[in-house]
């Protein structure tokens, strides 16, 4: 079963190579949850884009209980999570969005890291045995820093499943 969670306009820090996060996936501590991100989209949101460098990268809290998972402006509850797939199952992960306070406790090494220009955009696809993978009580945030000492705007998509 897959689901997507899309961001819209979110802001960037104003410091270069400084990361925040944007978006992340949330799986409760629950016996059995687990899902892979599959795809990540990310397109700069301006309408007149500057040429503008911006750093990505997926990074994990490996036991969201022991930190703190962030304050955000968003959350999305795991059966508001929208199905690619036509199913009936709620998505195994929650979602948040638009963060005013960081996420504690991620793990020292990025899951992956990329580059995007604002005058394109990003797309990376993951097989089932290469992809970013949360279990329950896990946090994997995607986190974006501009190159240069300017804000950029950020949209995007994390397509996920249930494995």
């Amino acid at each position: 079963m897959r689901f997507t969670v899309s961001f819209e306009d979110l802001a960037t820090s104003a410091s270069a190579d400084t990361f925040i996060t944007l978006a992340a996936l949330i799986c409760a501590d629950t016996a059995g949850l687990r899902a892979r991100l599959r795809k990540l989209t990310i397109s700069f949101a301006d309408d007149t884009p500057q040429n503008a460098n911006a750093a990505f990268q997926i990074k994990r809290i490996a036991d969201v209980s022991a930190g703190t998972a962030g304050t955000a402006g968003t959350t999305i509850g795991t059966s508001s999570v929208p199905k690619v797939d036509d199913q009936s199952a709620d998505s195994p992960a929650s979602a948040k969005l638009a963060y005013s306070a960081e996420p504690t406790t991620y793990e020292t090494y990025p899951l992956w890291r990329g580059e995007g220009n604002a005058l394109g955009g990003v797309i990376r696809e993951w097989g089932e045995r290469d992809a970013p993978t949360i279990q329950r009580d896990q946090h994997l945030g995607l986190l974006a820093a501009p190159r240069a000492a300017s804000a950029l705007r950020i949209s995007g998509t994390l397509e996920f499943e249930q494995f």
